[in-house]
């Protein structure tokens, strides 16, 4: 459970990073060979390698409702 938890507060914030890195630099952060335009690729990548984020956030509902319910 700890691990999706981390999973899905890293991959926010990085994805919330890079896309406002993005916003600053206007078209020039997604255009051409910029590093803003490869960590932002590389980073929306990430959230898919381990699992898409959507996927580790049902993992915890699932398991914190099986917890309430456990008592």
């Amino acid at each position: 459970m700890v691990e999706s938890s981390v999973m899905v507060a890293v991959s926010k914030a990085l994805m919330g990073i890079a896309d406002r890195c993005v916003q600053v630099m206007d078209d020039t952060g997604v255009s051409g060979d910029t590093i803003v335009e490869q960590v932002f690729r590389e980073i929306r990548a990430c959230r898919i390698y381990d699992g898409p984020t959507e996927a580790h956030k049902w993992s915890l509902a699932k398991k914190i409702r099986r917890d309430i319910l456990t008592g």
